[in-house]
């Protein structure tokens, strides 16, 4: 890994709506390739203002190495027309604390694809450790490193 940023926490979160089979959205977010990857998750519930309930699906990845095999799946998952959205829109994607959001499909997400989407989406946020001070380099870092996972997938081919 050459670049100066490195991932080192996940979280992968939705919310399952009255009409969603909550197994089947675990199933989703389990095929945005966490596989047999160690995660932690919780569900929470609360009260919508008019009296409906919200459930909200969280899964975590705390172990630096599973984290960047997440990001590798992701992105190599990804379609090349997705991938440069991202790229395009990589300044929007990231806060100042270097943590990266993306949207994906949870219906594609559940045949094993990934997707971008904005529309009721499996919302993923990944934070990075760069060697920039806070705040400053966070999108070329990230980009760069982005770069090397697709340098890195196509010398494997």
């Amino acid at each position: 890994m050459d670049s100066s940023a490195m991932a080192f926490s996940a979280k992968i979160s939705t919310i399952i709506h009255a009409t969603e089979d909550p197994e089947r959205v675990a199933t989703a977010i389990r095929n945005l390739s966490l596989g047999e990857m160690p995660v932690g998750s919780t569900v929470n519930r609360a009260k919508g203002h008019h009296g409906n309930e919200i459930v909200t699906m969280v899964f975590t990845i705390r172990n630096a190495k599973n984290v960047e095999g997440f990001l590798r799946n992701i992105w190599n998952g990804l379609s090349q027309l997705d991938r440069t959205e991202v790229h395009s829109s990589l300044s929007s994607r990231i806060d100042n604390a270097g943590t990266l959001f993306l949207r994906i499909d949870k219906q594609e997400a559940l045949k094993g694809r990934i997707r971008l989407q904005d529309t009721d989406p499996i919302k993923i946020a990944i934070s990075f450790r760069t060697m920039s001070p806070k705040g400053v380099g966070f999108v070329d870092n990230i980009q760069k490193r982005l770069e090397e996972i697709q340098c890195r997938n196509r010398s494997d081919v």
